[in-house]
């Protein structure tokens, strides 16, 4: 397959053209208001539609698949793959995509996807399964193949060899259930009902079990998994030792799983899978010591293995407390090792905290209480002054740390010297929902408190550890929803649940409230234009100058990452919120936007040059002013 990864195709490479033909007017071109940019999904769109009312199917065929890279399973542009297929004979593959000497993944992703449609179903997974070992990142398996292969006899006209290749590969492609959003667990037990269909050819039935454990893990169908483990003698199968042992590590049953990896390491002492499985077992259950003896194993037969060395610093650091040991893996993360990147992510332990002038009076009232040196007392009225107006979570982050250590009812009141322009009280865009309103200086929330039961909710995601699974386990809180309950996880960004105890920072607990609740307004719906997410998120985004801008910031970020297809509204609005920018003081969400935007994926290097510069002059204005 080497002639695949030398024509994959980029976000940003240029189309190709017909000769013969002109690429269509933009609307921008011709007086429109929609902006089109090579490399996203509007712009895919429009010239599918086009290219399709003008005839020049072949042309449009290139376009309508680089459209169904972004969402392959969006149902109007399998509409659209639809009326193309309707247009031209059998095999319509042959007449939309010939072959030429480049080919692209996205293009032999829609030929497989017409010959499925022709019920060519083994031709059509066989070339899938080729597209998915070129571009591993894509959702065509969820999306196309397993909607082919569920009904009545399909998977069985696949040959065994096929069917473990197959298979193979979805699991490759299934995060663990503790890390799955919603969708993707949805995914994950429809394979591994289909699974259940298998009956494995004789020099494939040693391979299968592992493969069909390993799936119903993913699909959190542990108990049957667990079963099936038993059925198998993983006395004498190093695979099915380590098949058991990942499954009950998943289940968090750590000295189960170790016994299940020492197993597997005394039938293969030279393969250390095993070993650094049992190791991450443990880290992940804080159990420092054990992890440690793993790695140090690991270590002992390859020194500095780029997993094993910054685990076991991890581990040291947390048993420890020696900072040294923490400096050891976030110099290796800077020198480009990611699972010490992972580790370093692990250890901030929240998103990072605000700067503002308040945030760092806050910090020395906190001092002061645990110090039991603070000489207030419940209900007092506190004070501020700043010489601009600063983000009125501050006021909700004096007020939380106060009540965790039983200062309630204290008010806090901000005089401020000067007000930027644009107004940073008053709305930046255009809102469906106000979250802060003012009187004078005086921030008050516009919203009403959330109900007990979302609060309860966003609280639980909120006291997880920080990590990048938080926002598969946000999507799961967002499915569970109510319809009258999408506007209550929006109030909690300024009705934040207590802080559960003296020991988390208010300044600390309130980011995580405020990142946890947007990560669930993200995912409340599909689509963009018109979806209620983008009405709570943009609402956030654009509302008066605060934290919870910062959180929509972020949130927006991961979805355009995750959803690409709507990376360009999101550049769009956080364009316009740039365009927002006060002539004076300090404003929390501009570091967090220039730092966001450059991570979205449909940017041109120049661009992100541009945002780059853009950081490097804000922070040397700030140290001028420090």
């Amino acid at each position: 397959m080497s002639w695949w990864k030398r024509f994959l195709r980029t976000p940003h490479a240029t189309p190709a053209t017909d000769s013969d033909h002109d690429v269509p007017e933009s609307p921008e071109a011709t007086g429109g208001s929609i902006e089109l940019r090579q490399g996203t999904a509007e712009y895919e769109h429009f010239i599918t539609l086009a290219e399709l009312e003008q005839g020049n199917l072949v042309h449009g065929a290139e376009h309508l698949a680089e459209l169904l890279r972004y969402t392959p399973g969006n149902p109007e542009w399998l509409a659209l793959a639809e009326q193309y297929r309707a247009r031209v004979g059998r095999p319509a593959d042959a007449e939309l995509l010939p072959i030429g000497e480049q080919r692209y993944y996205a293009s032999e992703a829609l030929r497989s996807w017409l010959m499925a449609r022709e019920e060519r179903l083994p031709e059509a997974v066989d070339l899938l399964l080729q597209v998915i070992d070129v571009a591993p990142g894509t959702d065509y398996l969820n999306a196309w193949a397993l909607g082919w292969l569920e009904p009545a006899g399909a998977l069985e006209r696949l040959d065994p060899a096929l069917q473990m290749r197959l298979f193979s590969r979805v699991i490759q492609a299934t995060p663990e259930a503790r890390e799955a959003s919603v969708r993707q667990l949805t995914a994950a037990r429809r394979w591994a009902a289909l699974a259940g269909r298998v009956t494995p050819s004789p020099d494939l039935a040693a391979q299968w079990p592992m493969l069909h454990i390993g799936l119903l893990r993913r699909a959190a169908c542990f108990e049957q998994a667990l079963a099936l483990a038993d059925l198998a003698s993983a006395e004498r199968d190093w695979h099915l030792a380590v098949a058991r042992g990942l499954l009950l590590r998943q289940q968090g049953r750590a000295a189960e799983a170790d016994i299940a990896f020492s197993l597997a390491v005394r039938q293969q002492p030279e393969e250390i899978s095993a070993y650094l499985e049992a190791g991450d077992t443990w880290l992940e259950q804080r159990g420092w010591a054990q992890a440690s003896g793993w790695y140090e194993q690991v270590l002992a037969r390859q020194p500095e293995h780029d997993w094993a060395q910054p685990s076991l610093d991890y581990c040291q650091w947390r048993a420890s407390g020696d900072d040294a040991r923490l400096q050891r893996v976030i110099d290796a993360a800077r020198a480009g090792n990611e699972r010490a990147y992972q580790l370093w992510f692990l250890a901030a332990g929240a998103p990072p905290e605000p700067s503002d002038a308040s945030a760092n009076v806050l910090r020395q009232i906190r001092e002061k209480l645990l110090e039991g040196a603070f000489s207030g007392s419940a209900n007092d009225r506190i004070s501020l002054r700043t010489s601009s107006l600063e983000a009125p979570s501050n006021t909700l982050a004096i007020a939380l740390e106060l009540a965790a250590h039983g200062l309630t009812g204290c008010t806090v009141e901000v005089t401020t010297e000067a007000i930027a322009h644009p107004d940073p009280r008053q709305p930046l865009g255009p809102v469906d929902h106000l979250l802060w309103r003012y009187e004078g200086d005086q921030p008050r929330p516009a919203l009403p408190p959330p109900g007990e039961r979302v609060s309860a909710m966003i609280a639980g995601l909120a006291a997880q550890p920080y990590a990048r699974s938080n926002w598969a386990q946000a999507s799961h809180v967002a499915a569970g929803l109510g319809e009258d309950e999408a506007l209550q996880v929006l109030a909690c960004l300024v009705h934040p649940p207590a802080v559960p105890d003296r020991s988390t920072p208010a300044l600390v607990w309130l980011t995580r409230v405020q990142t946890a609740a947007a990560q669930v307004l993200a995912q409340l719906d599909g689509g963009w234009e018109g979806s209620r997410r983008s009405a709570l998120l943009l609402s956030a985004l654009f509302g008066p100058t605060d934290w919870t801008t910062v959180a929509a910031i972020r949130a927006l970020t991961t979805l355009a990452q995750e959803e690409p297809a709507h990376a360009l509204a999101i550049h769009t609005a956080f364009d316009q919120l740039e365009r927002q920018r006060p002539d004076a003081g300090y404003c929390c969400w501009l570091e967090p936007l220039y730092e966001c935007w450059q991570q979205l994926p449909l940017l041109a290097d120049h661009e992100r040059e541009a945002l780059q510069g853009k950081l490097a002059e804000l922070h040397g204005a700030e140290e001028e002013s420090a």
